[in-house]
């Protein structure tokens, strides 16, 4: 698998959309939401490509030297096969320097999103009752961008590096 940071382009809506529908239930984000990004200056949007093909998406807000990622999803298709690990990293990496801190809100339920988050450094910093449209309480979780870490599984990995296109390529 060869894996590829870039920013997403408008063309990439339809795909994006189709993860973005596969991946939530009742809070996902309509296509209107999604081209509104386009327009907002403090929202960053990044896909990640497989050999050419968009496997997941992201959106990050950064205002006044945080960043909150708004949503983050990988196709279901690539999901535990730590492509969503690899994603993180290269978007965090792509982030510092933008951004001091990150923050997210995750469903309380969402235990594989929670244990991905925290083997990156991300911590629990508060509840929000009834965050989510169906009354779910979501987890705030934080992370200084200069903490980053991972907890496991990264002897032997190839390290992710920038290239030439302003993306981030990770062979392995």
């Amino acid at each position: 698998m060869k894996l590829f940071l870039r920013e997403m382009r408008e063309e990439d809506l339809e795909r994006v959309y189709d993860i973005n529908r596969r991946s939530f239930t009742t809070d996902a984000w309509s296509r209107e939401a999604l081209e509104r990004e386009f327009s907002l200056p403090y929202s960053i949007r990044y896909v990640l490509e497989n050999d050419g093909n968009v496997i997941g998406y992201s959106v990050v807000w950064i205002v006044k030297g945080e960043a909150f990622l708004m949503t983050f999803a990988v196709a279901p298709e690539y999901r535990g096969k730590g492509v969503g690990k690899e994603f993180l990293r290269m978007l965090l990496e792509d982030l510092k320097g933008k951004a001091d801190v990150i923050q997210l809100d995750v469903r309380k339920s969402n235990l594989p999103a929670i244990r991905l988050y925290r083997s990156m450094g991300f911590r629990i910093v508060k509840e929000r009752k009834k965050f989510y449209s169906d009354g779910e309480t979501a987890l705030m979780m934080e992370l200084e961008l200069g903490k980053i870490h991972t907890d496991e599984g990264d002897k032997g990995k190839e390290a992710v590096t920038p290239d030439k296109g302003g993306g981030y390529t990770q062979k392995g």
